[in-house]
């Protein structure tokens, strides 16, 4: 179901009125971008022509509680009970996902994460031998690469058992369909958001106009705080 233009609705419990609230009153949605992700190139990199900033959405408690409630549903309708919530460890994402810990008695494990948005190695928090893990991130802007892939492999090196996968919003993306095959039971989407992707070497936009990610979701904060 279509909330905002470039935005849809796919969690199917998840009430639409709220997510048009979300949407309208948080406006996470910034096109017309030419953005670095990540913002250095310590390793391969893709241009994005928008960005989805769910961290404006949990800056509101109301509207976290409401998406906690809705993966918390969806997790009981799967029967799923994760005694882990392996996440990056970033600001808005410890946020969201401490409450969402609570919410389902699980424990928080935080992977690494640098400025530029690359995963390190190291975990904070202790993984227990075969503990059941859920993985999760707010945004997958690449279409799938950390909530598919990375976050569940890293999982499973540090000893955890992956049981499932959740973002609040998942890029457009060739990945998507590989998501949806290595998690085919067992995936949580809030939204469905237009944000695509270019190799740099491919990208139609002129270099020149080139900014960090991070930019981004900063005006989109920013414009929520006025």
């Amino acid at each position: 179901m279509r909330v905002a233009e470039g935005v849809t609705l796919v969690s199917p419990t998840l009430d639409a009125e709220r997510a048009r609230r979300i949407i309208k009153e948080t406006n996470p949605f910034s096109t017309g971008q030419h953005l670095a992700y990540p913002s250095n190139h310590d390793g391969p990199q893709v241009h994005l022509e928008a960005y989805f900033s769910t961290e404006a959405i949990v800056q509101l408690p109301e509207f976290a509680s409401w998406l906690v409630e809705d993966v918390v549903l969806w997790m009981t309708t799967k029967n799923l009970r994760p005694q882990v919530i392996f996440a990056p460890g970033t600001d808005p994402v410890r946020l969201f996902v401490e409450k969402l810990s609570r919410a389902v008695d699980a424990k928080p494990v935080y992977l690494e994460t640098k400025p530029s948005g690359r995963f390190g190695d190291a975990i904070e928090g202790s993984l227990p031998a075969d503990a059941s893990v859920l993985t999760f991130n707010l945004t997958s802007v690449t279409g799938g690469r950390c909530i598919g892939f990375r976050l569940p492999d890293a999982a499973a090196k540090n000893g955890g058992h992956v049981i499932g996968t959740a973002a609040i919003a998942l890029g457009t993306s060739p990945l998507n369909e590989e998501l949806r095959r290595r998690f085919p039971d067992n995936l949580y989407i809030a939204f469905h958001v237009a944000v695509t992707n270019h190799n740099p070497d491919a990208c139609p936009a002129n270099a020149i106009g080139l900014r960090p990610w991070q930019e981004a979701s900063a005006e989109i904060i920013a414009r929520l705080e006025r």
